[in-house]
């Protein structure tokens, strides 16, 4: 555990889980580590809001350049066999509130990519898209901390502590 007691390396694990398996592992690695909360769940929401832009410009010029209409057309593949699953088919008739509710979701193939996908596929402008997306994370957070403190306060009480 000396790897984590220094404030650098649990901001650099925090920022690599975050980017690479995403914001409901990186939110349960602070909890877990007893690091500041205060610092890093709106770290995590900034992390998400960094990523909205990212992903809109990808999509938006998916067409323009080679290496960007390669992920384009990989991107446009990915979503027809992702808009095939019935609840993604649920999630996207809800509208504004399925943007939030895929955004929110802590599980594996939801998130923020997912619900840019989804804003972009709906046709909803960059402020009203981003809004959305933001409320999504924001819930997600909360979802992911309110499970976690849970789940650890059921295992002390199972062990008897």
């Amino acid at each position: 555990m000396e790897f984590l007691e220094s404030p650098q390396n649990a901001f650099v694990i925090f920022t690599l889980l975050h980017f690479t398996i995403g914001r409901a592992f990186s939110v349960v690695f602070a909890i877990i580590n007893h690091l500041p909360l205060y610092f890093y769940l709106p770290l995590a929401w900034g992390y998400d809001y960094v990523q909205i832009p990212v992903y809109g410009f990808i999509l938006e010029r998916s067409s323009r350049i080679p290496f960007l209409r390669w992920m384009g057309r990989r991107a446009k593949q990915a979503s027809e066999t992702w808009q095939k699953k019935k609840l993604v088919q649920r999630v996207s008739s809800w509208g504004n509130v399925g943007i939030v509710v895929l955004c929110a979701l802590p599980i594996r193939g939801f998130g923020i990519l997912s619900a840019t996908v989804l804003t972009y596929l709906l046709g909803k402008d960059r402020v009203k898209g981003t809004v959305l997306l933001m409320i999504g994370s924001l819930l997600g957070i909360s979802l992911i901390l309110g499970a976690t403190k849970g789940a650890i306060d059921i295992w002390w009480i199972l062990k008897g502590k």
